[in-house]
């Protein structure tokens, strides 16, 4: 038997979390999402820290955040907010189908693209969930905090797919 080095263990250990990892940052996305943290004195709304990952590994690499991964985002998402459940799963999986389905049109494209596609996916993901919400509540809902909330994502999202793709 051939003896294995400290090196070979990590190396295997790593490409064993790789497809793991991005399914664990949105775990994670979710929480920080859901945390009691107001910015700006709650003037401004938390972004959308989970569909930014949800359209980015999308995007890039989908096979590391499988459908399987972003409906338990979904479906933590929910459950961590009170939100009805599987309402952030569907939106989630359907923005992923969407992006997915576009991977080789971004492929090679100015990162100005890419997030300009972004920006078309928050906007139906926001539609989505103010839909959703006004059916449940019986009535269109007012739509000023969650355009606050979906500029913000869209604003974020440059700086967090460089984070992104340090992965």
């Amino acid at each position: 038997a051939v003896p294995v080095s400290h090196v070979d263990r990590a190396e295997t250990f790593g490409r064993a979390l790789r497809p793991i990892s991005p399914t664990h940052l949105g775990v994670f996305r979710v929480t920080v999402w859901a945390a009691p943290i107001r910015l700006f004195g709650g003037v401004l709304p938390t972004p959308l820290l989970p569909l930014l990952l949800v359209v980015y590994w999308a995007i890039y690499r989908p096979t590391a955040l499988p459908s399987l991964g972003v409906f338990l985002i979904g479906i933590f998402q929910a459950l961590l907010v009170g939100a009805p459940l599987g309402l952030w799963s569907s939106i989630y999986l359907c923005v992923s189908l969407i992006a997915t389905s576009q991977q080789s049109y971004f492929h090679g494209r100015d990162q100005q693209v890419i997030w300009i596609g972004f920006a078309v996916a928050a906007c139906l993901a926001g539609f989505m969930q103010w839909a959703a919400m006004s059916v449940v509540s019986g009535g269109p809902l007012p739509i000023g905090r969650l355009a606050i909330q979906i500029f913000a994502t869209i604003a974020l999202y440059p700086f967090l797919a460089l984070v992104f793709s340090e992965f």
